[in-house]
C-alpha cells in the first residue's frame, strides 16, 4: 500500500526579529503578519555583545523571556481565530498562579532581584491576609475593596520579632502588588488595575528617606587617614569614585576591567538589577585598584570581611578622620552621586552611571544638591547682611 507523503508548511503569524543598535546590542521585537497586514511589537529586551561568559548567560535568559512572550502572543491569536475570548479565559486564572508566573517572567527579563524579592514577600503577606482564600481567589475577583484592605493589613501586621513592618517595606510590598496587577492589565488578564481606582491617601506612599553622604572634602580627608584594614579603605574609596554597590564591589574580578587608549573602563552586570553597565573610571578610582600586573582574570579584586566587621571598620575610620556622620559602605554610592551632581553632571547622566532603571530613583540626589545650593545662597545672604551692618 502506497502512502502519499506531503509536507505541510504553516506560516507563523508571529516571528521574532532583531534590530542592531548603535552600541552594538540588538533590540528584540515581534513581527506580526495577519490578514495581509504587518505590525511590530518592540519587547524592550536587548541582546548585548557576547564578550564573556556573563554576557552569554544574560543573553540566554533574555531569549528565553522573548520566546515566552512570543508563545503567549501565538496562543492569543489562536484563541481569537477560534472565537474564544482571551480575557475570559485568563481572568479566571488563580491570583496565586499569576503571581508565581509574574515572578518567573520578571526574573527572566532581569527586572531586578529586589523587585522579585518584594513580590515574594508581598505574596507571603497576601497569603497570610487572605488565608484559605489565597488558593482559590481568581484574578477577576481582585477588586478595590480587597486592595484597600490589604494596604491596611500591611500597616498593622507584625514581623516574627513582634515589630511592625517599616513604612519602606509597606510601600515596596504594596507596590509589588500594583506591579503584578499592572502586568495583568497589559496582558489582558484583567480589564483594569483596581489600585488605580484607590484614593491617593489610601495607597502606602514612599517615606521620605534622608540619604547620608560625604562631600568631596570629607572623601579627601578619608583618603589621607589611616584605616586598620587597607582593603576596606581601597574598596570604600573605589565606591566613592564609581558609585558601585557593595554587592558589585565584592563580585569584581580583574577581567572586568579593560583599557581603551589611556582610559580604563569596568564592565559588569549589576547584582541588584541585573542591568549591564560599562563606565569609564577616573584616575582616583584606578589608583584604588593598585597594580594590574600579575593579576589573574578570575581573581577577586577586593577581599572584604563580613558585613558587621566591614561597617565597624568604616565607622572607626570615619571617626579618626574627624567626620561626625553615620557612614555605612552604601554611603559611598550616595557620595559619588552627590559629588557628580555638585560638579555639574546632569541627572540623566548620573542615573545611567548608577545603573538606575528609573530616573525617579536618582531624583533624591537632586533634592540633596538643591538643599546644598539653597544653604549656600543663605550663607551669602547672611554674609552680605553682616557686612551691611558694619557699614551702617
Amino acid at each position: 500500500m502506497v502512502h502519499n507523503k506531503q509536507t505541510y508548511k504553516t506560516k507563523e503569524p508571529v516571528k521574532m526579529r532583531f534590530r542592531k543598535l548603535a552600541d552594538g546590542s540588538h533590540s528584540i521585537y515581534l513581527d506580526y503578519y495577519i490578514n495581509g497586514r504587518r505590525s511590530y511589537e518592540f519587547l524592550k529586551l536587548y541582546l548585548m555583545p557576547e564578550t564573556d561568559t556573563v554576557s552569554k548567560e544574560v543573553n540566554r535568559h533574555t531569549l528565553q523571556a522573548a520566546n515566552i512572550i512570543k508563545a503567549k502572543r501565538m496562543i492569543m491569536l489562536v484563541n481569537e481565530r477560534a472565537g474564544i475570548s482571551n480575557s475570559t479565559i485568563q481572568s479566571a486564572m488563580l491570583l496565586s498562579d499569576y503571581i508565581e508566573q509574574h515572578m518567573r517572567e520578571s526574573t527572566l527579563t532581569h527586572r531586578g532581584t529586589s523587585y522579585v524579592s518584594n513580590c515574594r514577600n508581598m505574596r507571603n503577606h497576601l497569603h497570610a491576609f487572605l488565608g484559605h482564600r489565597f488558593g482559590i481567589l481568581r484574578m477577576k475577583e481582585v477588586d478595590v475593596r480587597l486592595c484597600r484592605s490589604f494596604a491596611e493589613y500591611l500597616k498593622r501586621v507584625r514581623t516574627s520579632t513582634g515589630k511592625p513592618l517599616s513604612p519602606v517595606s509597606v510601600h515596596h510590598y504594596f507596590g509589588a502588588l500594583k506591579g503584578v496587577l499592572a502586568a495583568a492589565v497589559k496582558e489582558e488578564v484583567i480589564a483594569d488595575n483596581p489600585i488605580e481606582r484607590m484614593k491617593k491617601h489610601e495607597i502606602p506612599g514612599r517615606p521620605v528617606v534622608t540619604r547620608e553622604y560625604l562631600d568631596a572634602d570629607e572623601v579627601a580627608r578619608l583618603s589621607v587617614t589611616a584605616c586598620r584594614n587597607e582593603e576596606v579603605k581601597r574598596a570604600f574609596l573605589f565606591s566613592c569614585f564609581t558609585g558601585l554597590r557593595i554587592s558589585d564591589i565584592r563580585g569584581l574580578r580583574w577581567k572586568d576591567f579593560k583599557r581603551v587608549g589611556d582610559a580604563w573602563y569596568f564592565s559588569i552586570v549589576m547584582q541588584k538589577t541585573q542591568e549591564p553597565i560599562v563606565n569609564k573610571m577616573s584616575e582616583e578610582a584606578v589608583k584604588c585598584l593598585g597594580s594590574f600586573n600579575n593579576r589573574s582574570g578570575e581573581q577577586v579584586v577586593f577581599c572584604l570581611p563580613g558585613v558587621s566587621s566591614l561597617e565597624r571598620i568604616i565607622l572607626q575610620w570615619v571617626r579618626q578622620a574627624g567626620i561626625d556622620k553615620h557612614v555605612t559602605f552604601h554611603t559611598a554610592r550616595h557620595s559619588y552621586a552627590t559629588m557628580a551632581l555638585m560638579a555639574g553632571a546632569d541627572i540623566y547622566t548620573i542615573s545611567k552611571l548608577l545603573g538606575h532603571k528609573s530616573i525617579a530613583t536618582t531624583m533624591v540626589y537632586a533634592t540633596v544638591v538643591d538643599a546644598q545650593r539653597d544653604a549656600a545662597t543663605d550663607r551669602v545672604s547672611s554674609l552680605f547682611q553682616s557686612r551691611l551692618k558694619c557699614l551702617t
